[in-house]
């Protein structure tokens, strides 16, 4: 029973990590702000029903009303910032101020606090439609305190007349209900989310090697190059070929051709580790990008990959093995290098390569 428990416990946690949780922020961070600035001026306009419900004391409540233009802080900040940690407290601060705004402005209503009490679901409904843009568990934060603050306002004894048990009948429901809904909804964002993230690494893997293809190479390698520029540092590019690759498809098989490829792609992988990007970027050839890389680090990882591919032996039918080599090109960035210009100066230099016989190394100087 308790393992079964224990199951169903761990089925209910959302982890949000915080790659998810900047992107809810992005996807819904202008909703939000609508929603507070939308309840800025609902505030503010909500002064018809105090005059409709107390002529003489809605005099009283001009000012306290006029307050809830304080959450047009918020709706700024959500324009302007991109934290959603800090965003997600301030937005319950402020909200906060906003609720105790209200109960001032019930204490000054004759029969405020009974008629009243039903606008207190305005904030039950906040963050499940507001508060989409914040992690969950700010969420769930909010919805208690923002149910409870009025009780313990209330019992502090700072408002008079608050009708505890008719309040606690119609809110604590409608808080349970409000945090189902995000809990369901933030389920239901993270399997979108990695749905997302899933499609996304399948459109910039190559299926064979499991490396990035060439789509993902060239704008990775156009991003790197601009920051190698912004910065002053180095970009390091690495073009491999593997030598008579079409031999090889010829004499052993296409299977054969495709073993080499995912060998290959596994040893560069694995020399390359983090220092850069390794991509499949045509048949049999390889692009590699090295950033913040000198000349001398580029040749000692090219001549590393080089002869690691030398000594790695390949495996075919009847216990055969077979030695594949590979020829490397190499470019690296200057002040004034471009993604073309870059990339044409590797490509020359493999053909260099190959035509100094292969399995070897040819960069610019």
């Amino acid at each position: 029973m308790f393992v079964v428990l224990n199951r169903w416990w761990h089925s209910l946690k959302i982890d949000e990590s915080k790659g998810l949780i900047y992107k809810k922020f992005k996807d819904h961070r202008l909703f939000t702000a609508n929603v507070f600035l939308f309840g800025a001026f609902l505030g503010v306009i909500l002064w018809i029903w105090d005059y409709i419900t107390d002529p003489v004391g809605a005099k009283e409540t001009i000012g306290f009303r006029c307050f809830f233009l304080i959450l047009l802080i918020e709706y700024v900040l959500l324009r302007k910032w991109k934290n959603p940690y800090m965003l997600g407290w301030l937005a319950l601060f402020f909200t906060l101020l906003t609720l105790v705004d209200y109960l001032l402005i019930l204490t000054h209503l004759e029969k405020g606090m009974i008629y009243g009490i039903a606008g207190f679901m305005f904030y039950m409904l906040l963050p499940p439609i507001a508060f989409q843009a914040f992690p969950l568990w700010i969420n769930i934060i909010s919805i208690m305190i923002v149910a409870a603050f009025p009780q313990l306002f209330a019992e502090a004894g700072f408002v008079n007349g608050f009708q505890q048990a008719n309040y606690a009948v119609l809110i604590w429901p409608a808080a349970s209900i409000a945090i189902i809904i995000q809990y369901f909804y933030a389920r239901n964002y993270r399997h979108r989310y990695e749905m997302e993230k899933s499609l996304e690494r399948l459109s910039y893997t190559d299926m064979l090697s499991g490396l990035y293809n060439r789509r993902y190479f060239m704008e990775t390698f156009h991003n790197l190059l601009e920051h190698a520029k912004a910065s002053g540092t180095s970009l390091g590019l690495l073009i491999a070929d593997i030598d008579r690759f079409k031999s090889i498809n010829d004499q052993y098989g296409h299977p054969v051709g495709d073993e080499v490829i995912k060998s290959l792609s596994a040893l560069f992988a694995k020399e390359v580790g983090a220092a850069g990007i390794v991509a499949r970027i045509g048949g049999e050839e390889f692009g590699i990008l090295l950033p913040d890389t000198d000349r001398e680090a580029s040749l000692k990882l090219a001549e590393q990959l080089r002869s690691s591919a030398e000594e790695m032996n390949i495996d075919v039918v009847d216990e055969e093995q077979f030695v594949c080599t590979i020829s490397i090109g190499i470019a690296v960035s200057e002040a004034n290098s471009d993604v073309s210009t870059l990339f044409k100066k590797a490509d020359q230099a493999l053909y260099k390569a190959k035509q100094s016989g292969r399995n070897c190394i040819y960069r610019f100087s």
